[in-house]
Parts: structure tokens; C-alpha cells; sequence
């Protein structure tokens, strides 16, 4: 009986400081400092989503990598192209980034997205989205050759 107290109490007292170290300890999600990644574009920014959207053809917003943005991807950055603020990130299909990659930026207002998209669905060659200007395909392209 008293083996059963002990053991009973050491596990209580196990759980009871796992909980109180828990809570010491803030959820990635919530720290502060955090970058935000590709696809919490769509949950953190639905206005910069629904630009990109836009300019992504038909048979692409199937395919769960590009439509939802649902692959291999990189923190959200912001960067000044020709004199205009952006958010900036690319995605690639997981297990098939080299043949399959997208580069994009979007206005930091959300107004306007322009994107570069290499993938089988497009005949596996580099392709522009939205139009984009001369100073951002060019800062698009160091993205293809990184």
C-alpha cells in the first residue's frame, strides 16, 4: 500500500511539473519575433492571398502546392523593389523543387501580386505572372538561380 502511494504520488508529481514547465514556455505559433511562412498567407494575410490567386491560372490552383500554397516553402520577407515595398517568398512542390518552383511578390498593401512559375503543368519552362515590371523580374529571377 504504501509502494502504491509512492508510486501513485511520484506520477502525479512527474505531470504536475511537466505542466508547470509548459507553461513557462510560449507556443511558436505566438513568439513574438516569429516569421511568418508562405502559407500563412492565407489564414494571416487573406488580401495578399487573394492577389496571388488572381494571377494564377486555372490549372494551377488545383494543385494543392500552388492553389494553397501547401508545399516546401520560405518565411515571408519584406523587401523594397524599385523603390515599392513587398512581401516576398517561394514555394516549391515537395520532393520536386527544381521542377516545380514559384517565386512571388505581393504589394505590401495587397493591391497586386506578380509571380515567376517553372512546372510541368506550364510546359516545364519559367513563366511570368501579372505582369510583372522589369526591376521585379529581375529581382524574381535571382530566386530561379539561387
Amino acid at each position: 500500500m504504501a509502494f502504491l502511494n509512492f508510486r501513485s504520488g511520484w506520477v502525479v508529481g512527474i505531470i504536475l511539473s511537466g505542466a508547470v514547465l509548459c507553461l513557462g514556455l510560449p507556443a511558436e505559433a505566438a513568439s513574438p519575433g516569429m516569421p511568418d511562412y508562405v502559407w500563412d498567407l492565407r489564414k494571416k494575410k487573406p488580401s495578399h492571398y487573394r492577389a496571388y490567386l488572381k494571377i494564377l491560372p486555372a490549372k494551377l490552383k488545383h494543385l494543392s502546392w500552388f492553389g494553397r500554397l501547401d508545399g516546401t516553402g520560405m518565411p515571408l520577407e519584406r523587401v523594397m523593389v524599385n523603390g515599392n515595398t513587398y512581401y516576398a517568398s517561394s514555394i516549391c512542390k515537395p520532393h520536386d523543387c527544381a521542377d516545380n518552383f514559384l517565386t512571388f511578390l505581393v504589394e505590401v498593401d495587397g493591391s497586386r501580386a506578380v509571380a515567376m512559375v517553372k512546372a510541368p503543368e506550364i510546359g516545364s519552362r519559367v513563366v511570368e505572372l501579372g505582369r510583372p515590371t522589369a526591376a521585379e523580374r529581375k529581382f524574381m529571377e535571382k530566386e530561379f538561380e539561387d
